[in-house]
């Protein structure tokens, strides 16, 4: 039974985040290591969206006819445009601080985009596996991507160690990620309802993401000469330490609640976080 009590309808809003220069280089509570944590997702976020705007575009023809879906649909991928653009600014101050970010971009394009994404879709083609198959990672990524929103919300010592504009940024994207987690799930129920299909996406979205955020921490904190490099166990255990008592709780228990066969997003009642935050910032 799903849990629509206050379930807000995504909607396209107008922001433009600015990060002036010169931006503190370790700007997550002095840690360098939390910091390039963040910095990954500022590089895995922009084409990762458009990974997910492709996927739901891919099946127009299932959801054209409804109309209600199909505004739901294009709301979503107006606010995952929006996302990818304003975190790609961030792009121009690592460039800025020597941290080379395009070297891992290139890397992560080449091997999930032009690599594995091509792969599947070309290769599984019979019943559409291919594009079914991106379109449930999609799924498993925003059901992710909503967990750590939540925490992220909740947890306010967390993003209050961030430079304002940061802040905002992230609170802002966190909100409308929990807005709109249920639209890409309904798009794939309608296409393809089939519980291995939606546990496979989880198990594969699972490995991609968490591999390219710590393949991309790594690969920021090796160009970031500023690091004493003596010093990065003790900001690795600082910082997950922190990560796992400010989001432990959350990802483990609303994971394990996405493989249960009935599961629905609307069924985590955390609508009210999003609306209570877009309300306070003025981005309602």
């Amino acid at each position: 039974m799903t849990n629509t009590t206050h379930k807000p309808q995504a909607k396209i809003r107008k922001v433009n985040f600015k990060f002036e220069k010169p931006f503190p280089k370790h700007w997550f509570n002095n840690n360098p290591i939390a910091t390039h944590f963040m910095n990954a997702q500022h590089l895995v976020f922009p084409d990762g969206e458009k990974f997910f705007i492709r996927s739901v575009k891919a099946f127009a023809e299932v959801y054209k006819n409804d109309p209600e879906l199909k505004k739901r649909v294009d709301n979503f991928i107006g606010q995952e445009g929006t996302h990818f653009a304003e975190h790609q600014k961030f792009w121009d101050i690592m460039i800025d601080q020597d941290l080379k970010p395009m070297g891992f971009v290139d890397f992560y394009r080449n091997s999930a985009w032009n690599g594995l994404e091509s792969w599947f879709r070309n290769k599984l083609v019979k019943n559409r596996l291919g594009d079914k198959l991106a379109l449930s990672i999609t799924v498993a990524l925003e059901h992710y991507t909503a967990m750590l929103a939540e925490s992220g919300i909740l947890n306010k010592e967390m993003t209050e160690k961030m430079p304002k504009e940061m802040q905002d940024l992230f609170m802002w994207h966190a909100a409308e990620e929990i807005e709109h987690k249920s639209i890409p799930f309904d798009v794939l129920k309608k296409v393809d309802d089939n519980y291995p299909l939606r546990i496979s996406g989880m198990l594969l979205a699972s490995i991609g993401l968490w591999y390219y955020l710590t393949k991309g921490t790594i690969y920021l904190t090796q160009q970031d000469e500023d690091v004493n490099r003596k010093d990065i166990p003790k900001y690795a255990f600082d910082f997950l330490n922190n990560f796992r008592k400010n989001f432990g709780g959350t990802l483990s228990k609303q994971y394990y609640q996405y493989f249960k066969r009935d599961f629905h997003p609307d069924q985590i009642d955390n609508y009210h976080l999003a609306v209570e935050l877009l309300k306070n910032k003025n981005y309602a």
